[in-house]
């Protein structure tokens, strides 16, 4: 062979070479960009869904709260019960409840993280009196403990995802990944020639595939840039794009991006990453998860269909103890600690109770309905978003029991099955603590709360006697309960009857008031005129128009639980109007897009006094009136019940010193369901106020508003001068507006008293 060929060989080798090494270079810097670009940074990635949370239960000394309560919060937000606590998401108690020491969790609040902490909480006669580091023994005021996971809201099409920061990470899980996955990945550039020639080995010496040689890098690559299509382009592709991700990105990056990139089975939709896993299949966070559930997240990763714990047990056990006995293998569990390990069950949640214990769809409905009022329809655009709600977990629990118990006993003999529909707030502040769309409370159809217009009955009447109030009637004075006809505008007659049938001739309005009856009503009502009535009612919080008719007086009206709830609110607070909500915060990364704080406070819309006096009249209904089976909890509580026309719907609403609550009773189909307020809507209340328990009613008494002993005889009823009539045993004492009490209404016993100014006397002897 000549020189010069060996030369010109030599030359074409090179030229060829040279052509290799640009090209290889245009490659890499093409797939630099292309890496660049993209970005591994998990809230540019990925389009993630909305996080919902409860309110976080706060704990303050002399909190009324019992040690059970407590108890089942922790429950409810699966802290796992141990001796001697010591990691976040674990708490322990002493044997006579009298002592609790929690672990709370790191948690980045509506108000910014805190870190894990551990409290020790000393209970006396069902309160808190006292909380303290458990590490050091300082007292602490209030303290939060991290809220329930509810919800995560997207839109069409989204991949299912929890973000995690691999500082969330606990490091059992980041030393199993990487030893069953990529032994060599601290070492390698992206991609392992050694590790490729091991799992050739392996394979050769099973005679079929039972390891791969991808890299962690090269799996993310996969995931994130490629298609699954198993091409000798796609997989060249692959080798040069890993080795340009090692380059570009941190170890701790890539590792953290796989974490949330990797499938890991189906729900509704498809799981992704081991943050949402987490939660999927044991309930709780990733920073919790112990040696047997990182063994079976990361065995699941060969085979996520395959090894679904819950499709097939025996086959995820078995992967997930190979796993375990890897990592002895890896020097990480010690003999004991396997053995303990291996011998532990699955531990798999009910799918439908993996985020929280309960399930919240007419809640999650209103919030949706808030979100597109507040924050536009296209709030699912913005990436990143945590809401923060006020659904208490421990009241929305009570209202799922009382409704399935209730109506399951009230549908046992019926062919057609009742509905119901719940909602409770907090009056004092307008939260929206719980809702129940339906009688079954875990329905995802239509939510009954905000959907379902029915008429409302004698749940108008405390709006109208708050009317009268204003328009110089008192508690005391005396209505005739006897027939009576009203002329109607179209020139039609109109006799309402009591429910009952039967008259009671002249009674006092507090009475009318407490047995619901309906011809007072009406009688007081066209004293005072309907059109104040409906007037009234609108400043009460209800926008729909309503006709100013004589039968709007007994409630021909109709309106959805949430507007009855609204009503009843602004008459709790005594006249102080602000809107219920579901929402409390929404966050996007460490900015606050939404406070329900900053907004608009309440506003005082009708006279506290005439509220006041309503709420009296609303507590004789549960003292010796139509709610009188409230009674036995010895509380003062404030309520009305409500029957529609022919028995169709049967509601109530009342409220304690912490809660409001509304519900009704019916058919969807309008038909009669022979229950009156007391016998369908009232028992689920009752059952209620059994789970939950009483704080008995305390409101502040207005300016101007006196006590006073009123004589009721016959067609007239008269304050009594407590200066001259000494007799008090003949009179019933009831709250009067001071400024409503003309000469007229008052009687003196000795009329020999002389006074230049006996009305100013008695008005001064009130107080």
């Amino acid at each position: 062979m000549s020189k010069s060929f060996i030369g010109k060989l030599i030359a074409l080798g090179f030229k060829l070479g040279l052509v290799l090494a640009v090209i290889f270079a245009i490659l890499c810097a093409y797939y630099y960009v292309v890496i660049s670009s993209s970005s591994l940074d998990a809230e540019q990635k990925w389009k993630t869904p909305a996080v919902v949370y409860s309110r976080p239960l706060e704990l303050t000394v002399e909190q009324k709260i019992t040690f059970d309560q407590l108890e089942h919060e922790l429950t409810l937000l699966k802290y796992r019960k141990v001796s001697n606590p010591a990691n976040p998401g674990e708490y322990g108690t002493s044997r006579n409840k009298e002592h609790m020491v929690i672990i709370r969790r790191p948690f980045n609040f509506s108000y910014g993280p805190e870190e894990s902490r551990p409290i020790h909480i000393v209970f006396k006669n069902s309160r808190i009196s006292s909380i303290s580091d458990a590490a050091t023994g300082e007292n602490i005021d209030i303290i939060q403990l991290d809220p329930v996971l509810l919800e995560r809201l997207s839109s069409s099409g989204e991949e299912d995802r929890l973000l995690i920061s691999i500082d969330d990470v606990p490091q059992k899980l980041i030393d199993t990944l990487i030893y069953v996955e990529d032994r060599d990945f601290y070492s390698h550039h992206g991609i392992s020639v050694k590790g490729i020639l091991r799992a050739i080995f392996v394979n050769i010496r099973a005679g079929r595939k039972v390891q791969g040689g991808s890299t962690i890098s090269q799996q993310l690559v996969k995931n994130y840039f490629l298609s699954s299509n198993k091409t000798l382009d796609r997989k060249v592709r692959e080798l040069f794009m890993s080795i340009i991700v090692d380059a570009r990105y941190e170890k701790s990056q890539i590792l953290e991006m796989y974490l949330n990139e990797i499938y890991l089975g189906h729900s509704n939709k498809d799981i992704y990453g081991f943050g949402l896993a987490s939660y999927f299949y044991f309930g709780i966070p990733v920073s919790e998860l112990d040696w047997h559930q990182v063994a079976l997240l990361v065995g699941m990763v060969k085979g996520p269909s395959q090894y679904d714990p819950r499709r097939h047990p025996e086959a995820a056990l078995k992967r997930r103890n190979l796993v375990l006995s890897l990592m002895k293998q890896a020097g990480k569990l010690t003999d004991k600690q396997y053995e303990y390990y291996v011998a532990k069950p699955l531990g798999i949640v009910d799918k439908d109770k993996n985020f929280s214990i309960i399930k919240v769809p007419g809640y999650i409905s209103i919030l949706k309905d808030e979100l597109k009022k507040k924050l536009g329809d296209d709030y699912l655009d913005s990436n990143g978003l945590v809401i923060f709600t006020s659904l208490d977990p421990q009241v929305q629990l009570a209202a799922n029991t009382a409704v399935k118990e209730e109506l399951g006993r009230l549908n046992a003999k019926r062919t057609k099955k009742l509905e119901s529909a719940v909602v409770v707030s907090n009056w004092r502040t307008g939260d929206i603590l719980a809702v129940v769309g339906s009688s079954d409370p875990q329905f995802q159809g239509m939510n009954r709360v905000t959907k379902a217009r029915r008429q409302v009955g004698s749940l108008v009447k405390p709006a109208a006697y708050l009317t009268a109030f204003s328009n110089g009637w008192h508690l005391g004075s005396m209505v005739h309960d006897a027939p009576v006809t009203v002329k109607m505008r179209n020139g039609q007659n109109w006799s309402p009857k009591n429910f009952s049938g039967t008259y009671s001739g002249w009674i006092p309005l507090y009475q009318g008031f407490a047995k619901s009856l309906n011809v007072p009503m009406v009688r007081v009502g066209m004293n005072v005129g309907v059109q104040k009535v409906v007037d009234t009612i609108h400043r009460l919080g209800i926008e729909q128009e309503i006709d100013a008719v004589p039968s709007t007086l007994l409630g021909s009206f109709a309106l959805t639980p949430i507007e009855v709830n609204q009503m009843y609110a602004t008459i709790a607070t005594e006249g102080a109007y602000r809107q219920l909500s579901a929402i409390r915060v929404v966050r996007r990364g460490s900015d606050i897009i939404y406070d329900r704080e900053s907004q608009a406070d309440k506003v005082q819309v009708l006279d506290p006094r005439d509220a006041y006096l309503t709420i009296y009249g609303m507590t004789n209904v549960t003292s010796f009136g139509t709610a009188r089976s409230l009674k036995k909890y010895n509380a003062v509580i404030a309520g009305k019940t409500g029957t529609s026309n022919d028995g169709i719907d049967s509601w109530f609403s009342g409220f304690d010193n912490d809660e409001l609550v509304t519900v009704w009773v019916g058919n969807d189909d309008n038909t009669k369901t022979n229950l009156t307020g007391a016998t369908g809507a009232l028992p689920v209340y009752d059952r209620f106020l059994s789970i939950r328990g009483v704080h008995s009613l305390v409101t502040a008494i207005p300016e101007g508003i006196a006590d006073a002993y009123f004589s009721l005889e016959g067609a007239d009823s008269y304050i009594m001068d407590p200066e001259t009539c000494t007799d008090v045993s003949r009179f019933v004492l009831l709250p009067v507006r001071e400024d409503m009490i003309n000469e007229e209404d008052v009687r003196y016993c000795n009329t020999e008293t002389e006074s230049d100014d006996r009305m100013g006397d008695f008005i001064r002897s009130l107080f």
